[in-house]
């Protein structure tokens, strides 16, 4: 695959993709904007293209089982129609183009946007899963379905085994025209990854990397996504307090949630956290009954390493598998009263949602400091950013800033619980998608000198 046969897309998607309410070009469209359009071979360029073997797989089991041929039938038939199309709109005109897009989206690295890149499949699947009405339902129903995520998963590792080879170079080039490595894509970086704003570090000077290298010292594009800090640029906040909680991600601010309960109704439209669903129905999940939840947003700009941010012994390590293009009813663009020239919310605006029904780590460590008690770290991989890579190990003692673990191909979100009990100042305020990052391993919150301690 050619450095032209790539998909991209612009930031106004992207933004929209965050659901920011911006007017939106088109509910059924997803736009396939080459990097050289006379040139570049486009999907409907190769309608006999055989399909990978996940793919393959996906669309058997549509056209085998009557309940899925109905849901992928209808969530296109039920998007609203008469939304107006650019002229670099590609509209996805039923199930088997859909897969087509999917097959291309296998051998090809997520698009470098200007603003916030967008995940291809992320783009994709929107708007047929947002036909979530209570009477119009088959995009959340397909995309709730256990053998379609099963299915959707073996899609996903077939994607995770081009990112990881060395095939996926090509969108590392140094010097080339179009990829992740170009002086335009190279300072968006650089722009992120300068904290505070005031600084004007490089990208060579910020990341561990070999700038005279053909690939900057890269093996694979997912080895570029998953880069490392040099050892100075993001120092741990107190490293001697266990008093001070550090962000464990590079991360924008989100929610602050208070007195979560044990089990809510995390799909409605105020989104309450549901620690039970959050921590995968294990029993541990009871000491953070009541917790204080703290969430926040990483983009496909950022650094996707995880840190701990609390010293402290390992107490549970796991991978709780969920959906990965689940949207709740209440954003289905069918609904009453829905206005059709805006893009509804999308993901983004999902994130309570998705922190009880995406593909999540959790590791819960039992802290140090005596008024923090348990604390869990929780790893959300919105939709594509399924793959949570945990590397540290039950009964392990952890250090304030040693990593956890990694996302992988996009951006994704993070959660921390603090149990019941636990007083917690400087915690930052909530934030929007515009908002600048918090470095990782920056300070976060203080345990109160006079916190009463964890309740039993």
């Amino acid at each position: 695959m050619g450095d032209n046969a790539i998909l991209h897309t612009i930031d106004k998607l992207a933004l929209l993709f965050l659901g920011n309410g911006l007017q939106f070009p088109s509910v059924e469209g997803a736009k396939l904007i080459h990097h050289n359009k006379r040139s570049a071979p486009t999907v409907d360029d190769q309608p006999e293209r055989p399909l990978s073997p996940a793919v393959q797989a996906l669309k058997d089991a549509i056209e085998a089982k009557s309940q899925l041929y109905m849901y992928f039938t209808e969530m296109f038939t039920e998007l609203p129609s008469g939304l107006p199309y650019e002229d670099s709109e590609v509209p996805i005109r039923g199930y088997n183009h859909m897969l087509q897009l999917l097959n291309h989206i296998v051998t090809t690295a997520p698009p470098p946007g200007m603003a916030i890149p967008l995940p291809p499949m992320a783009l994709l699947f929107t708007y047929p899963a947002s036909t979530a009405s209570v009477i119009l339902n088959s995009g959340h129903a397909a995309f709730s379905d256990p053998e379609v995520n099963r299915l959707l998963k073996g899609i996903l590792n077939e994607w995770t085994a081009f990112l990881k080879s060395s095939d996926s170079q090509v969108y590392l080039k140094n010097g080339s025209e179009y990829g992740w490595l170009t002086s335009q894509s190279i300072a968006d970086l650089e722009q992120v990854a300068n904290l505070p704003r005031d600084t004007a570090a490089s990208f060579s000077e910020i990341f561990d990397c070999d700038p005279e290298d053909r690939y900057y010292g890269f093996e694979s594009w997912d080895d570029f996504f998953t880069r490392r800090f040099r050892p100075h640029m993001r120092p741990v906040a107190a490293p001697d307090d266990d008093a001070v909680i550090v962000n464990a991600c590079e991360s924008v601010p989100h929610t602050v949630g208070k007195k979560a309960k044990l089990r809510d109704t995390f799909f409605i439209k105020g989104q309450p956290y549901s620690v039970l669903d959050i921590l995968g129905h294990r029993p541990v999940a009871d000491k953070f009954a009541d917790s204080t939840v703290y969430q926040a947003f990483l983009s496909l700009h950022s650094y996707h390493r995880w840190h701990a941010p609390v010293s402290g012994k390992v107490h549970s390590a796991y991978v709780v598998y969920g959906t990965y293009f689940s949207l709740p009813r209440f954003q289905g663009v069918d609904q009453v009263g829905i206005d059709l020239r805006k893009r509804p919310p999308g993901f983004g605006h999902a994130m309570r949602y998705l922190s009880e029904m995406a593909t999540r780590a959790v590791i819960i460590i039992e802290a140090d400091h005596p008024g923090l008690g348990m604390v869990a770290f929780i790893a959300v991989g919105m939709v594509e950013i399924s793959s949570c890579d945990i590397t540290v190990k039950e009964g392990q003692h952890v250090q304030k800033g040693d990593e956890l673990g990694s996302f992988h191909f996009g951006g994704s979100s993070y959660c921390l619980l603090f149990q019941d009990g636990v007083q917690l100042t400087d915690l930052p305020p909530e934030g929007d998608f515009s908002s600048p990052n918090l470095p990782v391993l920056g300070k976060i919150a203080v345990v109160s000198p006079i916190s009463p301690g964890v309740k039993a």
